[in-house]
């Protein structure tokens, strides 16, 4: 009996390391295959080798190149050029027809935007700009209560605390008044902050509710590792809410863990409304909603990019990003901002770890003279990334790039601001996981006003940062340095 179970064992391990060695060989020639980065190419096949069993199973769910196959079946847009294509046709006659007037910088952010992206090109805005949330959803929630037909609202996190509370009640409110309501989750953003109770109070008081690649599924389960990171709310398709605020107390208060939320977000009304209409829509079918109609839903006018009738005026894109997309659209244009840069670049973003691109294009806009400064959260919530990020400044530094660490709370603004005329601002930050894996929504803008509220804002918020100087690094530790060498090396396992 024990020669048996001895000649198992003997067998069954042979057998498990022939398997390993033989899907790792599979895998290596998926890696090079998919001419990513040297660097990062050589940290999977290590993975690969290194970690038996662990390596391969991490690569499948993190590591694959989307852009070769599909997550979702309907990209937003994609959405764009099939259901608003007359206004797509619209751009390039707005571009030569305007193009004594606009800065050359703003035409070649413009025409990237547009075949990266199917960015149309929206005129007649009005953007109210949030750096709190508590004015945030006092207006949200003003809104949402005089809501006549539809309310359809996309967060990352929806969490069931007194603000997710407050907003289940309206919610139960506009159902019973007979209003269309859709709620669409990350699945794993909302995983352990939606509770399951949470979830049958918002369905039994009518909210349609779907989990954007559920992980209580299979598939969902598989493809957890690529979040749906949007925020967007459209209410009776006339008024919408998008940025970097999702539902939580923390984003009123900071929460337990911080004395104060810093972060963005944009109330708009006009044809951009529309755009975020049609988002929200390509994710609720990707996420296996039903729509009756879709045509129901763009409602938005015809315009005529020719038209002279009063109005306002704020020229405006939607840019959308994931890993399946044709082009990393907002890494294109975070690149393309930087590399275009005149005079100055202010940078927001909580987490910081850039690919190649973006680093060499800080590193030559600050060597050119521009005035490049750079605001991260002084005060993580999360230590992989902000250890990671320390990484990369002593070359920054050294090129001339100013870094400022916000003090005064959470930083969780995503923002950029170029030469007081192109700001974008959204939900992506400057970090490979955005750029590469995450579903993300940036708006950009071109206008002076708005760039200089912005530069404003960042000014302001300079006062209570504190100034990295590169003699603070040359006094750093080895053992930081490793510790945080291996947290960059785990960010390149794209």
């Amino acid at each position: 009996m024990m020669d048996g179970l001895e000649s198992v064992v003997f067998t069954g391990i042979p057998i498990a390391y022939l398997l390993h060695i033989i899907i790792s060989l599979v895998l290596t020639i998926q890696i090079l295959l998919d001419n990513k980065l040297p660097q990062s190419s050589i940290a999977w096949i290590l993975a690969l080798y290194l970690f038996p069993y662990i390596g391969p199973a991490f690569y499948l769910i993190s590591g694959v190149n989307w852009k070769r196959k599909r997550i979702v079946q309907q990209r937003p847009e994609e959405l764009f050029g099939t259901y608003l294509k007359p206004a797509l046709d619209h751009q390039q006659q707005y571009i030569a027809r305007e193009y004594d007037r606009l800065d050359n910088d703003v035409v070649k952010t413009l025409h990237m935007n547009l075949f990266s992206s199917n960015a149309l090109i929206t005129i007649h805005n009005e953007v109210r700009v949030y750096h709190a949330g508590e004015p945030l959803f006092e207006h949200l929630f003003e809104d949402l209560r005089r809501a006549e037909r539809t309310i359809h609202l996309e967060y990352f996190i929806y969490r069931d605390d007194t603000l997710g509370e407050e907003l289940y009640e309206i919610l139960a409110e506009r159902c019973a008044a007979g209003v269309e309501i859709k709620l669409l989750v990350d699945g794993f953003g909302s995983m352990f902050t939606l509770s399951p109770r949470g979830k049958w109070k918002l369905q039994k008081a009518g909210v349609q509710l779907r989990s954007f690649l559920n992980p209580k599924n299979i598939i969902g389960a598989w493809m957890i590792n690529y979040s749906n990171h949007r925020k967007i709310v459209v209410i009776d398709g006339k008024i919408a809410y998008t940025g970097g605020m999702n539902v939580g107390r923390e984003y009123l208060d900071g929460g337990d863990r911080f004395p104060r939320w810093r972060d963005t977000h944009l109330r708009l009304e006009g044809e951009s409304v529309g755009l975020l209409q049609s988002v929200f829509l390509a994710d609720w079918m990707n996420s296996g909603g039903k729509l009756d109609s879709l045509e129901h839903y763009f409602s938005m006018e015809a315009w005529d990019p020719d038209d002279t009738g009063e109005g306002p005026n704020l020229p405006a894109q939607i840019i959308c990003s994931g890993p399946d997309s044709t082009w990393y659209a907002i890494q294109h244009l975070y690149f393309n901002l930087i590399a275009n840069a005149d005079e100055k670049v202010y940078i927001q973003s909580p987490y910081f770890v850039p690919d190649d691109g973006i680093k060499t294009a800080l590193e030559t806009a600050a060597l050119s003279g521009i005035d490049v400064r750079l605001m991260v959260t002084g005060m993580p919530d999360k230590r992989i990334p902000f250890w990671a990020a320390h990484t990369y400044f002593h070359n920054l530094l050294e090129a001339g790039v100013k870094i400022y660490m916000y003090t005064g709370g959470f930083l969780h603004s995503k923002m950029i601001v170029v030469d007081d005329m192109i700001v974008t601002t959204g939900s992506c930050n400057m970090d490979v996981r955005s750029f590469f894996l995450d579903y993300e929504l940036n708006m950009v803008f071109f206008d002076e006003g708005m760039g200089r509220e912005f530069s404003r804002e960042f000014e302001q918020d300079m006062e209570q940062c504190t100034e990295l100087t590169a003699d603070e690094f040359e006094k750093t530790g080895i053992l930081k340095n490793l510790r945080n060498s291996v947290c960059r090396v785990f960010s390149l396992l794209l």
